[in-house]
């Protein structure tokens, strides 16, 4: 019985997985409204604002410039310093402003925003330049925290909304057809958390599943809780959670991480599944936040991609890399840049989901991956980074 399940849902897989790449293989193609052209002063001017330095940050900051290259908006960026996983954004920004990247578009010195330190009166003059028109022809914004921040101040400048947990959950925007804000847009997938919880159930069949967030509306919001909740409930699933408290700057990382493993620790010994929602700061150091959960055998899904995977969580369903999101976000760029208005432009877009797995981590904790599940993995790791 266990098999026949095992085996409808990778068919179930690979048939979405099919789908839904037939609809990207035919959503990028160039046409004469993506064609590059100067703005009236010249070269189109973008600025850019983050929550804070974090991998899905970055990797999509990087599809986007490779997808205007690719699209023959900027000059060559095969030397930008971009490996998947990094957390820094900065340092491409950097590279970019350091070169003439062709006679299209400027990314402009000194407009790259990281909100995590700022104090207010910089984030005063941060709002103050994005809207000014004269200035900054578009922002580019990543994450629920700026964008919310942004949102609610800027009014003259387009700027689009990239790697949310949920824009509308969050009033970020008013529906996942209309953002509200003729200048406003933000990238939806609505249903990205209920996959990755089918295919996590599908695959573990746990029967308690646990979940530690920070204890704000914010945190309940990028840890995708309602959707948890909704799940569990519809398929009589015990949920048992814990609360942190976020770390308010960089001073406070070391009181924020050990509250964190505190909750970890307790957790495990409650639970036969986990939901790893984006709480490690460093990525680099996923195998020892989780090594609770190793100690008692607990399989880890990781919410919010491969990196952590690599890092010593068990499986994830995500993305495979930052290229579809990326050709996609470029497609809205340019649209935006030649004249859309960005609440016109169709938000919602559905990645092809990717299954990744790590052996290493099975093994320690003692789990066997159902052969036909690894028939159906994009991608197989074999040891702990």
């Amino acid at each position: 019985m266990k098999n026949r399940r095992i085996v409808r849902v990778v068919f179930v897989i690979l048939l979405g997985i099919f789908l839904i790449s037939q609809h990207s293989a035919t959503a990028f193609a160039i046409d004469e409204d993506l064609k590059p052209i100067q703005s009236d002063q010249g070269k189109w001017r973008i600025a850019y604002c983050e929550n804070d330095p974090y991998m899905n940050f970055a990797g999509t900051f990087y599809g986007i410039v490779r997808g205007l290259y690719e699209m023959g908006w900027i000059n060559s960026i095969e030397e930008i310093p971009y490996q998947y996983g990094q957390e820094d954004a900065k340092v491409m920004w950097e590279w970019l402003t350091s070169r003439d990247m062709g006679e299209y578009i400027e990314f402009v010195e000194g407009a790259f925003y990281s909100m995590i330190d700022m104090t207010t009166e910089e984030k005063e003059k941060m709002m103050e330049r994005l809207n000014n028109k004269k200035e900054i022809d578009l922002a580019l914004i990543m994450g629920t925290v700026a964008g919310k921040y942004v949102a609610q101040g800027v009014d003259n400048t387009p700027f689009m909304i990239f790697s949310t947990s949920n824009a509308l959950r969050s009033k970020i925007i008013e529906s996942v057809e209309d953002s509200g804000k003729d200048n406003l847009w933000a990238h939806m997938d609505t249903k990205v958390f209920i996959r990755q919880l089918n295919v996590f159930h599908d695959i573990c069949l746990f029967e308690t599943i646990g979940l530690v967030y920070e204890d704000s509306e914010l945190g309940y919001i990028l840890s995708a809780v309602g959707d948890v909740h909704g799940y569990v409930n519809e398929h009589g699933i015990e949920v048992v959670e814990y609360h942190v408290n976020d770390a308010q700057s960089t001073d406070d990382m070391d009181r924020y991480d050990q509250e964190l493993m505190e909750a970890y620790e307790k957790i495990s010994k409650e639970v036969d599944a986990f939901y790893l929602t984006p709480g490690c700061r460093e990525t680099s150091r996923t195998s020892e936040y989780l090594e609770p959960f190793y100690r008692e055998k607990i399989p880890v899904f990781a919410m919010a991609g491969t990196a952590e995977v690599e890092h010593g969580a068990m499986l994830t369903v995500f993305r495979f890399n930052f290229n579809e999101i990326g050709k996609y976000g470029a497609d809205r760029v340019i649209r935006v840049l030649k004249g859309e208005k960005p609440r016109n432009l169709k938000q919602d877009f559905a990645e092809t989901p990717c299954i990744t797995i790590n052996m290493a981590v099975a093994e320690k904790i003692g789990y066997e991956i159902p052969f036909n599940v690894l028939l159906a993995a994009d991608q197989i790791i074999t040891d702990i980074e």
